[in-house]
């Protein structure tokens, strides 16, 4: 069985620590003050016993050649990147060809029976010629492309008549990743998760969030606003526009996706409401670098509440892929953090991560644009609005 940190015996002990060191650089936080569970890389070699015939690097190399794991070491290390190339092969299986099984990232007998079914057969994603199409500089006319234009669309809109909170981001003194008007990027060659907001928030899991890479788009469910906050001066709404995140630790706990200088943070507005107002901005902007996209349980018709102080949630049980069509993740997907492991997993924000540094993994930058919307800005273009709105209309018939 591989799962992650395991090595090959024949991996040096000075790889592992370079790895190790690559990792505590990226993170700023030391393995050592990782909390102990599913999510923290304890090397140990492959046993030589082991009934199962293909090691680490055979893997990562046909993980690899097949497209899920571009520009991925063949190192014969199961580090946090091939751990998720794995879980996206998985999830590959199970929800594209209906063929079952649990993306949990262990590859044992059954995954490497797939894997082999796909390298004796030659077989490729689905999404491959889309990938090609986007390695062109072809994505007109496409879901995704416009996405990216709408980006510019409302970045024209607001660079025309920038709204109080702009204006304010716009004159904030100080560093922060949170971008003005004018530097918002949508550039093909990064990756971009665009947030939905609502008009109206009830507390519930009731926004949407778009993953835009390499010609491809896959929606989840989640919340843009605080549920909770025991601060004095009340809860923190991230503000709309363009920010920098950047892959770390969520709570020394698991990977999510942090503000990217850390030190700095994102820009918010605090309210004493659950409803954010014109009123709330008279206290100003200040940096928050605790502001991170993370693991928010099921979801579905449960409360946010302590789920989100702020940070952007996106929830496990359900998400619509690159067809299009609605995967369910439920029967797996764990309620707590306490659950993950033995059969149970975040769901849908496993997806989220297993694409963002998996199938990205070979991208010039791994800088994620994320870009905050409010539901009216889908009215620049209806078609993108009348269909996320379907989308919201399918995962309600769900609950």
């Amino acid at each position: 069985m591989i799962r992650l940190g395991t090595h090959d015996i024949d991996v040096p002990e000075a790889l592992q620590a370079a790895y190790r060191n690559l990792l505590e650089e990226a993170t700023r936080v030391r393995l050592s003050d990782v909390r102990q569970g599913h999510d923290r890389l304890e090397f140990h070699p492959r046993p030589a016993d082991d009934s199962q015939t293909m090691s680490v690097s055979e893997v990562q190399k046909a993980l690899v050649d097949l497209g899920f794991f571009p520009g991925g070491a063949v190192d014969g290390l199961c580090g946090y990147r091939t751990h998720s190339a794995i879980r996206l092969f998985q999830e590959y299986v199970r929800s594209v060809e209906k063929l079952g099984g649990v993306p949990d990232g262990l590859f044992g007998p059954n995954t490497e029976g797939h894997l082999r079914r796909w390298m004796d057969g030659g077989l490729s994603p689905d999404w491959a010629p889309t990938v090609e199409r986007w390695r062109s500089g072809d994505v007109g006319g496409t879901e995704y492309g416009r996405w990216l234009d709408l980006g510019r669309k409302v970045q024209a809109k607001y660079a025309a008549n920038p709204s109080r909170m702009l204006r304010m981001v716009q004159d904030f003194d100080g560093p922060s990743d949170t971008h003005p008007v004018e530097d918002w990027d949508f550039s093909p060659d990064l990756m971009h998760l665009f947030g939905i907001r609502r008009d109206q928030f009830g507390g519930k899991f009731d926004d949407v969030f778009i993953l835009l890479l390499k010609g491809l788009v896959f929606k989840f469910q989640g919340s843009t606003e605080p549920g909770a906050s025991d601060h004095p001066a009340g809860r923190p709404f991230l503000v709309n526009g363009q920010h920098d995140y950047h892959f770390g630790w969520h709570r020394t706990t698991y990977l999510a996706l942090r503000p990217k200088t850390f030190a700095n943070g994102v820009l918010v507005v605090r309210s004493k409401n659950a409803v954010l107002d014109d009123a709330d901005l008279e206290t100003g902007l200040s940096a928050n670098p605790s502001i991170n996209v993370h693991w928010a349980g099921k979801g579905l018709t449960r409360d946010v509440r302590s789920w989100s102080e702020g940070c952007q949630v996106i929830t496990g049980s359900l998400y619509v892929n690159h067809h299009n069509d609605l995967i369910d993740c439920s029967a797996f997907v764990a309620i707590n953090n306490g659950e993950v492991g033995s059969k149970k997993t975040r769901g849908a924000y496993n997806v989220m991560v297993d694409l963002a540094t998996a199938l990205a993994g070979d991208m010039e930058s791994n800088t994620v644009r994320y870009t905050l919307l409010e539901e009216g800005d889908l009215d620049l273009d209806e078609r993108l609005r009348d269909d996320l709105a379907q989308t919201r209309a399918r995962v309600l018939a769900t609950m």
